[in-house]
Parts: C-alpha cells; structure tokens; sequence
C-alpha cells in the first residue's frame, strides 16, 4: 500500500491469481483508485488459490479455455478479453521432407513421462505407427532417463534423437534437423502452448491434444494440423498414420497465414485495446 500511495498507478496488472487478492486489500488499505486487471499464464484448473482471480477488476484471457475457466469461478463473460499471446513472423519455411523419406516429427519442451507433458503418451503412439518415421526431440527435465528407457523399452530407441535444452531450438530445427512432417504435442493441460504458434509460424503443422487450454485456438484441423482427445492413443495414431502414409498433406507456405491473428503487431493493438476499452467504462 505504501507503493501505491508513492506511485499512484492508474492499472495493476496481475500474472498470477494470489496477487489479485493482495492488489485488492492494497486498494482498499491504500484508499488509491486503480482497475485491477488479471492476466494468469496458466490453466486455473491445475492451480492453488484459483478463486482468488475474483478480486480483480476485469480479466485478460490467453486462450478461450481460460476465459471458460474464468466464467465458471462467476466472472461475467463482459469483464473477460481474450488476448492469446504474441508469435513473430518468420521470413523461412520449413519443408517436409521429400516423399520417398521417413517422416520426421518434432517434440520440443521439457520432458515429462506422465503429469502435465505425457511423453510417455508421445512413445506409446508412435510405437504403434506404420512406416517409416524419425522423432527429434529439443528439450530436457527430470524425467529425460526415464523417457530415454522407455523408448528403448519400446524398441524404437534407434528412430529417436535426442538435442536435450538448447537456447536457440529453432536454429537447430533449421540448421540440423532442417526438415520437419510435423510438431507432436500430447500434454494432459496447457496455458497457451506458443511451441505450437512457433512451428506454425515456421509453416510447421501441429498434432496435439486437444487439451485445455490453447491448441484449439490454434488448430484448424486439415489446414495447420490435427487435435485429438487427450489420452486417446487410438486417434492420436490415426493422425500419425496418416501423416506418415501421405494421406494428410499439409502446403507447409501458407500455414503461417492461418495464424495471422496471433503475430506481435496485432496482437499488441488487441492488447491495447482490451485495456482501455476496459477503463472507459
């Protein structure tokens, strides 16, 4: 509170739920007057104290499943804007590879056997494709041994490369791994996956779970990738299979096109406008 008196700020913007409550009690202690705005990066589902959101004034959204999310904790739909997050434009495509070539598919964050990532859902239904295929894989975390056991447990440890962290990853999508089918997501939830906006933005499609939140704001299914239900291995497959055999062909060129709404420049006017749209209430 003894910030706010020194400051005076018109806007108290909040990234995560706890702080909503804090800036509220500022408030009232403070007898400032400032709007209150959340704006969390992360699926309030899978957080502690997610009530608090409630305190704040108005909300910003990074994908529609938050903004649902939000409604369901009684916050009016009017309050809410969705913001999703920012991608640059990139001036390079990724190709496929050329059709007498495996397939080569992409996995890149950090390594998870189960809980939020399922990597272990990633080997499983790769193991149970047809034809030819290579998985290269950019990322680490604790469970990088045990995801390295289960692929060879798997028998499919010799179609897996390993890149571990690299602080430049799509360099190395360009430089090494240079052509890409598409980028696999298979995690249990998400805030807004931007791996997914990032390989799109490369003309890289997109298989994920269509897990909340984020990858159905991104997906259009058939022009920039695939969605299944999580945990469904089986469709999941279908997906793979289908890539893999050619039967889904994706125009890698015009896939960052089907993402326009999400690069900086609009986004940041859309941003902007949420903000004071907001305050001229």
């Amino acid at each position: 509170s003894q910030w706010l008196k020194e400051t005076s700020p018109d806007i108290v913007i909040c990234i995560d739920v706890i702080s909503c409550l804090y800036a509220n009690k500022a408030r009232k202690k403070s007898g400032k007057q400032f709007t209150i705005f959340s704006w969390p990066h992360f699926s309030l589902d899978h957080k502690k104290h997610a009530e608090c959101i409630t305190y704040a004034d108005y909300h910003l959204a990074i994908s529609s499943g938050i903004k649902e999310q939000m409604m369901a904790r009684g916050i009016s739909a009017q309050d809410i804007s969705v913001v999703y997050n920012p991608v640059s434009i990139k001036t390079i495509i990724v190709p496929p590879p050329e059709r007498d070539k495996p397939a080569v598919f992409l996995y890149v964050g950090r390594l998870k056997f189960e809980g939020q990532k399922r990597v272990k859902d990633l080997f499983d239904g790769l193991a149970r494709t047809t034809g030819e295929w290579q998985l290269h894989i950019i990322g680490d975390g604790s469970d990088f041994e045990k995801c390295q056991a289960y692929s060879r447990e798997l028998g499919i440890e010799q179609r897996v490369i390993w890149y571990s962290w690299q602080s430049a990853p799509w360099q190395v999508v360009q430089q090494k791994i240079k052509n890409v089918t598409a980028l696999l997501l298979t995690s249990a939830f998400e805030g807004f996956p931007m791996t997914l906006l990032e390989a799109m933005s490369y003309g890289i499609p997109c298989i994920s779970s269509d897990c909340m939140s984020g990858p159905r704001d991104m997906i259009k299914p058939g022009l920039n990738g695939e969605l299944y239900t999580p945990g469904a291995i089986d469709d999941f497959v279908g997906h793979l299979n289908r890539v893999i055999s050619g039967e889904i062909k994706y125009q890698h060129d015009i896939i960052p096109g089907t993402i326009e709404r999400f690069y900086d420049v609009l986004y940041f006017k859309n941003f902007n406008n949420a903000i004071f749209s907001k305050l001229q209430k």
